[in-house]
């Protein structure tokens, strides 16, 4: 899709001129329209970014602010006026009209040809909308399916622009919560899930471009996906994470109430390694769920031994977690206890005793009951470092395997 703030850079608009609803730049532009009837909102749909020259008008400016009132409760993307013999200028009244719905509008003037605006527009959505096709095309094909002939797809991303013979990474921005969100925007339907998702992709697609980033990205079901140049290999990781802070602001501050997290998997030189970046990334999205108060962004070289582990066939994790935690958890389900947890907060708090019992909202004596009956059962003595590694590597694996183990406090 493209933006508003997009389109006015065009070479065609540089004598266009925002007066009202700078803040709704960032409205996405489904295609142009240029009408001049009285009465244009059987014309239109939502989404179209509207061109006026009054001709229709009869000079009677009362319509001018009766079509912006009803073109901004269609949604449209904003309103070109055409300044010259119809319309001599805006009205204050129109001009407030739309600063209060945060809608754009543009003064063109009168000796610019329209035919050449409305050319360079709908060329530039066709192609933006053909390109937007062609990355995620590029993208699949990459990270989700055999790659068979690297070089094809090197020449094709080439012609818009993107150089893949250099090293990349994947990076993988999740929102999460999105039916909460939702109700919180009062939009329930499934017409208003896409706009979201098509928003959320947008933005981050519009910081990128502000810092003069050219990245590959799809929108793959509710997430974001993003093919990031890593040439320098000692700084490149600090400058994507640095750029994905970027987004993450951007995100915070537009859709302040809806939790992200992004994941970043290795560095990859070959084409054919993309996929194993990609699933790296995954793996960082499911190290990010485990940690409670987590931080937004990990990256894969940073996950430490949950790398090891994420590295181990789940059967035998399995095995593991079967023969050091699963006594601790059939107590529990038995007794409708929570050792294991208690256990698990116990090791996030580096074993003190106190920050764990506040944390869990317990008495001292409780967690100390706890821990010796953890003991008990288990067979491991929680002072020697050996027993309780092997206890932490336990519950950390129970974690990884499944959130259903812990109670809800501890599977967010």
């Amino acid at each position: 899709m493209v933006s508003c703030r997009e389109i006015i850079k065009l070479p065609s608009l540089t004598k266009l001129k925002i007066v009202a609803g700078k803040s709704g730049l960032d409205r996405l532009v489904r295609w142009v329209h240029f009408i001049d009837l009285p009465d244009v909102i059987p014309w239109v749909q939502g989404g179209e970014l509207l061109i006026i020259t009054g001709i229709g008008l009869n000079g009677d400016l009362q319509k001018l602010r009766d079509i912006v009132r009803e073109i901004i409760k269609k949604k449209l993307a904003g309103l070109i006026v055409n300044v010259g013999p119809y319309i001599k200028e805006i009205p204050p009244e129109v001009i407030s009209l739309a600063k209060e719905a945060d809608f754009p509008i543009f003064e063109l003037p009168w000796e610019v040809k329209l035919i050449e605006v409305t050319r360079e527009l709908c060329s530039h959505i066709v192609m933006k909308q053909t390109e937007q096709r062609s990355t995620k095309d590029f993208l699949e094909q990459l990270l989700l399916c055999p790659l068979e002939n690297p070089e094809v797809l090197i020449q094709r991303a080439a012609y818009y622009g993107y150089d893949l013979s250099k090293p990349h990474q994947i990076a993988i921005i999740r929102p999460s919560g999105l039916t909460e969100y939702l109700l919180t925007q009062k939009a329930k339907d499934e017409k208003a899930l896409v706009a979201l998702k098509v928003h959320f992709e947008q933005i981050i697609h519009d910081v990128l471009t502000s810092h003069d980033k050219k990245i590959l990205q799809m929108l793959w079901a509710d997430d974001v996906v993003l093919l990031m140049p890593y040439e320098n290999e000692s700084t490149g990781a600090d400058q994507n994470i640095r750029s994905l802070s970027n987004v993450l602001d951007k995100i915070r501050a537009k859709m302040p109430s809806l939790a992200v997290a992004i994941g970043l998997g290795g560095r990859f030189e070959s084409l054919q390694a993309a996929r194993q970046s990609y699933l790296q990334a995954i793996k960082v999205l499911r190290f990010s769920e485990m940690k409670v108060g987590s931080i937004p962004i990990y990256a894969y070289e940073q996950l430490g031994i949950y790398k090891l582990l994420f590295e181990i066939e789940p059967n035998k994790l399995a095995m593991y977690y079967q023969e050091v935690i699963e006594p601790l958890n059939a107590y529990d389900n038995k007794h409708n206890m929570d050792m294991v947890a208690s256990l698990f907060v116990y090791f996030e708090e580096n074993c003190n005793a106190a920050k764990t019992a506040k944390r869990l909202f317990v008495h001292r004596n409780t967690l100390d009951y706890r821990l010796k009956k953890i003991e008990e059962i288990t067979g491991r003595n929680l002072d020697d470092p050996y027993d309780r590694l092997t206890l932490q590597l336990g519950v950390i694996v129970g974690k990884q395997m499944t959130s259903e183990i812990f109670p809800n406090e501890f599977s967010k």
